[in-house]
């Protein structure tokens, strides 16, 4: 992980939105043009709204990558499945697309967990590199062209990428939310409180002490000593 680049932190259901803004390195687009998106969906095919946004985010596919073209970007699926269920990338890899002035990332769809991640390129000493960010992490992560490729064609990952080209888009600083604090409120009670609690009477338990001591019953105590007699009168007649 790298300090000090871009990152959006997961905090609600939004990853779709969030997976945008990490890949561009920019928050200009926003829930309002995802909800723009959400709307052009069901302008131009009927679909309802529901199947495409939730309560609060859960974008579809269809939104996430709607709200990038509407912005002016290509988008192309980077994977597609034959007819014998093999999983083949489709057009330049990702080490030929860090030669593209206009590649600017791949959005990165994983359904079996229900979340969008993006993958991106940036330049640490001088050369690119492709770095991967998933906003649920501490940050943006350095990987391998190969391996994201991997995870891309894998049944097991099943990363469904879209791959993104156009030109830079403009820098707008994310909103910074409040770290989440998990320190317990602690309870002071007011000096009213307290002297009222002071001036309660005290409360003696001695006597209830000594009514519940532990005694043992009359009917008890008979049993006993019946049964010492009767042990000695065993002994007795065994001539011990």
């Amino acid at each position: 992980m790298v300090r000090n680049m871009f990152f959006v932190r997961q905090r609600t259901n939004q990853c779709g939105l969030h997976a945008i803004q990490n890949m561009f390195k920019s928050a200009s687009v926003s829930n309002e043009d995802m909800r723009k998106a959400v709307e052009t969906i069901h302008a131009e095919t009927g679909d309802h709204k529901m199947n495409h946004e939730s309560f609060g985010g859960d974008w579809s596919v269809s939104a996430v990558v709607t709200a990038v073209k509407e912005r002016g970007y290509d988008v192309e699926r980077g994977v597609v499945t034959k007819a014998n269920n093999q999983r083949e990338w489709h057009g330049q890899e990702l080490e030929k697309l860090l030669e593209d002035e206009k590649f600017q990332g791949v959005i990165i769809h994983q359904p079996m967990i229900r979340h969008y991640t993006c993958i991106r390129p940036e330049v640490v000493n001088g050369k690119k590199h492709l770095f991967y960010v998933d906003s649920q992490s501490e940050g943006p992560i350095r990987i391998s062209s190969r391996l994201a490729m991997r995870r891309c064609l894998s049944k097991a990952y099943a990363w469904e990428p879209y791959v993104v080209k156009g030109l830079p888009m403009e820098y707008v600083a994310p909103i910074q939310l409040p770290e989440p604090t998990t320190r317990q409120k602690t309870f002071n009670p007011t000096k009213d409180f307290m002297q009222e609690w002071r001036a309660l009477p005290k409360t003696d338990y001695s006597h209830y002490m000594r009514e519940t001591k532990t005694e043992v019953p009359e009917s008890r105590q008979l049993e006993k000593e019946e049964d010492h007699q009767g042990a000695s009168e065993a002994r007795d007649s065994m001539g011990m």
